[in-house]
């Protein structure tokens, strides 16, 4: 039987004639990261950092390479106190080459939370209602193109998620406030395929 195919990422059967696996986006990197600081919040203005953490892999292939990050969050949740604001950011950032460093995520890519007002906005203490307001959200995921990473080259991807309470901060004075973010965990994935042969 004489075989019809000679490049790298082809397969001759008798069968058949197709492309081998490897041709095929495969996960080339893997990255868990938990959150450090869910349950109860305090004011912060400026984001609190919940998650946080990076990715690499080395392209040692003859090959350049086609990749995507697949970031998976987990189900979150947040408490807020009326009139405050609670939200919680996600960013990432990546840079390829020989030895490359990521840039700072900034906090304003992805944004969930939540805010209730049950009355006209006011800033005085005793002139406000409160109230509890409870934000579920299901588990997500975001496909983040790198780019292509030549041969014998590195990708860094860097992750990012903080809790922020953005706006007016009043503190009731005749029940205990309850502020609380949930972020639980993330995942990353990193997915390759070849672009060509050389």
């Amino acid at each position: 039987m004489i075989k019809v195919c000679a490049a790298e990422y082809m397969l001759a059967v008798p069968g058949a004639v197709g492309m081998r696996r490897n041709w095929f986006p495969r996960i080339v990197a893997e990255r868990f990261l938990t959150s450090t600081i869910d349950g109860d919040i305090k004011r912060c203005p400026d984001p609190v950092t919940m998650i946080e953490g990076d990715l690499t892999w080395f392209n040692n292939s003859p090959d350049d390479q086609d990749v995507f990050v697949q970031v998976t969050r987990a189900p979150r949740s947040v408490v807020a106190q009326s009139p405050n604001t609670v939200v919680i950011h996600d960013a990432w950032s990546h840079a390829v080459g020989v030895d490359p460093t990521a840039d700072y995520p900034s906090v304003m890519q992805d944004t969930m939370g939540g805010r209730m007002q049950v009355d006209r906005p006011e800033t005085v203490a005793a002139d406000l209602k409160y109230g509890r307001f409870f934000f579920d959200f299901d588990g997500s995921q975001e496909w983040v193109s790198v780019g292509i990473v030549p041969s014998m080259e590195l990708v860094h991807f860097r992750y990012l998620a903080a809790v922020q309470t953005p706006g007016v901060w009043t503190l009731p004075s005749e029940f205990e406030p309850s502020w609380e973010a949930h972020a639980r965990w993330a995942r990353l994935l990193c997915f390759a395929t070849p672009v060509g042969s050389q």
